[in-house]
């Protein structure tokens, strides 16, 4: 864990671009390797080994697909930041062992393929008799700027912990999967995408790939919702739709809340583009764009995701018309939801003991009051990493799950005080980053709209850190403010006038 994870921190902290490579390459070597050793006699692993010609096969196809991605990327900078942003939410399903994994396999092999191509440039560049790439070809570091210096350490120390505390775990295995499908791929993607020289033109490519496979998500729960059956079925899932009157949805994703969340994403950088837009033509299309993915959110029913919207609109609002606009805005829904209430009678249901609001809540009630007595138990160190199922069905009740759908409770109950200090200080430096000249544009305005929208869904649902949303938005964010990679217009971070582009740092904070 200490390799994986410590390799992942190496890569957020290095200036040397070699030494960068090297750590992130050691991180994505000691991952899956990880991972082998903790499932080597697991049934899925066994029916793996048991067939060594799949087993090459499997190897032979990653390889394929990793080094085609990479002659790609090498030939058209730009597919690499826009492939990243479109295929981040999409999972495969993999069938070992007669059971199934859903793993989000095309965005590791991109990440893969990032590495890959950076390694071969370094290479290439040495052979060459030189150990510097034009700033255009390769770029990287935070510089100066001391607010991006101490996020990346917060990450970073996320990352170490987050090993350290899996010695005492409650669930070894789970912090495992975490760690090497999660927190280390996505600190690799995270400094892949800070060395994106990224201008006016690629922010908006990214924009109309993420809008694309918004629009086939909700194509897909479109077809779900007229034949009332699901693409992927689950059995919790088909069950409450037996039971309710409502269908939900949930597209090409396992649960009706991911779905909701990258729906509202979309929608909020979107929100952001029509704030800031002066072409009528492409606005229409992007209200057009934004009228069905709302639809399609819709039938996720997913509240959660509907609130996350809001924070996020409201943030753009802010942005782009001033904190009173947005706060007259606020009221206006709030007031709308109250009419709602009243006039369709939910208003008046039964709301006065815990279980109403259980069963309204699908049971995380239940879960989040749980997480805060095993927060309470051990309010120092916590549980372990990942261990929040394991510790819930041992002392609170039986029940499977591995988080408390909140993510402040969760990160409570599994690292403790410990835990909550590097949590909270992660999410107040990204703010401080991501909004510090937000205003200045639609790009720097949706990327923070967009942050916003994931740490308010993620207290209704969980999966902060190891959502790869949170760390490319961190990314993304920090590039666009760094010094510009080259000369000119087309060079200039999004947001940053001519005067200020000279400047390490944002004009604006």
């Amino acid at each position: 864990m200490l390799l994986a994870c410590g390799g992942a921190a190496v890569a957020l902290l290095a200036d040397d671009r070699r030494l960068r490579y090297l750590a992130a390459a050691i991180a994505l070597v000691a991952a899956p390797v990880l991972v082998a050793g903790d499932v080597w006699h697991s049934a899925r692993f066994v029916d793996l080994r048991g067939h060594p010609a799949k087993l090459v096969a499997v190897a032979a196809i990653a390889a394929i697909a990793v080094g085609a991605a990479a002659v790609v990327f090498h030939r058209a900078r730009w597919t690499f930041p826009v492939a990243v942003f479109a295929l981040m939410p999409l999972r495969l399903p993999v069938h070992l062992g007669g059971q199934t994994s859903h793993l989000l396999i095309p965005l590791y092999v991109l990440i893969a393929a990032g590495i890959a191509r950076g390694g071969y440039e370094l290479v290439r560049a040495r052979s060459h008799g030189t150990d510097r790439l034009p700033p255009e070809r390769l770029t990287g570091g935070v510089g100066g700027w001391p607010a991006a210096v101490w996020l990346h350490r917060t990450l970073a120390a996320t990352l170490v912990l987050y090993a350290i505390q899996t010695a005492y775990s409650a669930d070894v295995s789970n912090a495992i999967e975490n760690a090497s499908f999660f927190l280390v791929p996505f600190a690799v993607m995270l400094v892949l995408l800070e060395e994106v020289p990224w201008t006016r033109e690629l922010l908006g490519r990214v924009l109309i790939g993420v809008v694309a496979m918004g629009l086939l998500f909700a194509g897909v729960a479109f077809v779900e919702y007229a034949v009332r059956d699901l693409l992927l079925s689950r059995g919790d899932l088909l069950q409450s739709n037996q039971l309710h009157l409502y269908f939900r949805v949930n597209s090409l994703f396992y649960d009706p809340n991911v779905l909701g969340r990258y729906l509202a994403l979309d929608l909020v950088a979107l929100g952001a583009y029509l704030a800031w837009s002066r072409h009528t033509a492409w606005a229409i299309a992007a209200a057009l764009a934004s009228a069905i993915m709302l639809t399609a959110l819709a039938l996720s029913y997913s509240i959660t995701s509907f609130v996350a919207l809001i924070a996020g609109l409201l943030v753009v609002a802010a942005l782009r018309w001033g904190v009173r606009w947005a706060l007259a805005g606020g009221a206006a829904i709030v007031l709308c939801g109250v009419i709602f209430l009243a006039v369709s009678g939910t208003g008046h249901t039964d709301f006065s003991s815990e279980e109403s609001f259980n069963t309204a809540g699908s049971g995380r009630v239940s879960l989040a009051r749980g997480g805060i007595d095993l927060a309470g138990d051990r309010p120092i160190a916590g549980w372990g990493s990942g261990a929040f199922g394991a510790a819930f069905a041992r002392h609170i009740q039986r029940a499977r799950t591995t988080v408390s759908h909140s993510e402040p409770i969760t990160v409570a109950a599994e690292q403790g005080a410990i835990g909550l200090i590097v949590y909270v200080a992660l999410i107040v430096l990204a703010l401080v980053v991501l909004l510090s000249g937000a205003g200045a544009s639609a790009g720097t305005a949706a990327i923070a709209a967009c942050f916003v929208t994931m740490v308010v869904h993620s207290l209704g649902y969980a999966a902060f850190t190891t959502d790869p949303a949170t760390w490319a938005l961190i990314g993304l964010g920090v590039a666009i403010r760094r010094r510009p990679a080259v000369s000119g217009d087309a060079a200039r971070p999004v947001g940053v006038d001519a005067a200020a582009a000279a400047e390490p740092r944002p004009a604006t904070v």
